[in-house]
């Protein structure tokens, strides 16, 4: 048994897509090679892993079959991602000695110590192209357009949660976006909005969740969507027309609902309804997509982003949140919360949003002073930062400190909030301070006025 039979035989065997989203065929020696482009094909015809049994059926080289057949009777108690490591150190490990015998045999001819740091940090350049997939595609300087072309201003993405502020700044589809608060200031139903924004717009985003369950954040959700008040939703005590419009809504997910819908108007029922609309596939062209792990990692969002881009046009993708995301499966030196591990998230998540094109948005928790919690790093990668400061229940209002705008200038603004439904803007309004110092200003006017 070898390592490449050991990980196919447990990616198959466990259906580990994960796993499957991290290996690059060239990882592999060469006999395996067909069985990697097997699998691929089989991934994107039905957009799911094969079995053992439709690898036998599509194989036709008789050789093949048999190493297949040899690969399924394997009795394997490592994981699939733990073989992946090993595999992925067995080829680099491999590719660096032959790398180090070309420069060895060329480093006669080099004359300074200048040439040999060059020549190896070529070797370490080519190494992480080879095994970390950098996307290495160039553009020539002197091609670069000043302006935004059309097909950029038309990619921008709005997130709805403000209209002025809309009108002033949109974020491109490659934009790292950073929404910082203390517990409890509304973090996630602020990105819970920007999803319903975008499923309103017509477009489709990804939601990875990982201290909410799936289904309470779609309540959430539905909430905003619906303008149906939570409490309601949990209750399922609805008025005859909070149950319509959210039939109406629900249905608008899935292909083909209109005669269901129609059905429903006639009966009234809402189980009888939502029974027979979930027998219906979702709609691809626009979707919320809620993904929840507990222990979630950067190899997770990636293999899953990059699974669903094959069959959704994904604008924006949302990490909830990034504090809690984890570079490996393996337990960092300093713990959750190791400021190095939180500045190399922030980092790779950045990477996804330019890799994969789409806005990347996720919260990250703030101190008492309003700055990011255990260290201000993790606001590099990030194109946008805001700081909320969620007021009172009473004054229906929320505020977006901007802390860092790469592409525009920095600018605060403050949307309404319905507490009930959880709905954020898109209106805008005054805080209290700000109603505040209008009444003292008046007030001062009309002293003013007196005398």
């Amino acid at each position: 048994m070898n390592i490449s039979s050991a990980l196919i035989h447990q990616i198959i065997d466990t259906q580990d897509m994960e796993v499957w989203g991290q290996l690059e065929s060239h990882y592999l020696p060469s006999e395996y090679q067909p069985i990697h482009r097997a699998v691929e094909k089989h991934f994107s015809e039905f957009k799911s892993l094969p079995t053992f049994d439709d690898l036998k059926l599509s194989l036709r080289d008789q050789s093949i079959k048999e190493k297949i057949f040899a690969i399924e009777t394997l009795d394997i108690d490592s994981e699939a991602h733990h073989l992946l490591e090993y595999l992925k150190n067995e080829y680099t490990h491999g590719e660096l000695l032959n790398e180090l015998e070309g420069y060895v045999d060329n480093s006669v001819a080099m004359s300074s110590a200048e040439e040999h740091i060059t020549a190896l940090e070529d070797i370490s350049a080519e190494m992480r192209n080879k095994v970390e997939i950098i996307d290495s595609e160039e553009i020539s300087m002197q091609k670069i357009d000043p302006l935004e072309t059309t097909e950029q201003l038309q990619n921008y993405v709005p997130l709805g949660l403000n209209t002025e502020y809309d009108a002033k700044m949109h974020f491109a589809k490659t934009d790292l976006v950073l929404i910082g608060g203390r517990r409890g200031s509304g973090k996630s139903l602020v990105c819970a909005n920007i999803a319903v924004n975008q499923f309103a717009s017509e477009k489709s985003s990804l939601f990875f969740t990982i201290e909410m369950t799936k289904e309470q954040t779609f309540r959430r959700m539905a909430s905003i969507a619906t303008g149906i008040p939570l409490e309601r939703l949990r209750s399922r005590m609805l008025t005859h027309e909070e149950f319509r419009r959210l039939a109406e809504w629900n249905a608008s997910r899935y292909e083909g609902s209109a005669s269901i819908l129609s059905d429903y108007y006639t009966h009234g029922d809402y189980d009888k309804f939502q029974e027979t609309l979930i027998k219906l596939p979702l709609r691809l062209d626009r979707q919320m997509d809620i993904i929840y792990d507990p222990a979630l990692t950067l190899a997770k969002i990636k293999a899953e982003v990059e699974v669903r881009m094959n069959y959704l046009d994904i604008g924006v993708v949302i990490v909830d949140y990034i504090n809690q995301v984890r570079r490996s499966t393996i337990p960092s030196k300093g713990g959750q919360y190791d400021w190095t591990e939180q500045i190399e998230v922030s980092k790779t998540l950045k990477q996804y949003a330019q890799e994969h094109k789409c806005l990347y948005v996720s919260p990250y928790q703030v101190d008492a002073t309003g700055e990011a919690r255990f260290s201000k790093g993790i606001l590099d990668a990030a194109d946008a930062a805001f700081a909320l400061e969620t007021w009172e229940t009473g004054d229906n209002c929320i505020t977006f400190e901007c802390k860092k705008m790469r592409n525009g200038p920095i600018e605060d603004f403050s949307s309404e909030v319905d507490w009930k439904t959880l709905k954020v803007g898109p209106a805008s309004t005054l805080t209290p301070k700000q109603k505040d110092a209008m009444k003292t200003e008046m007030a001062s006017g009309e002293d003013v006025q007196e005398l």
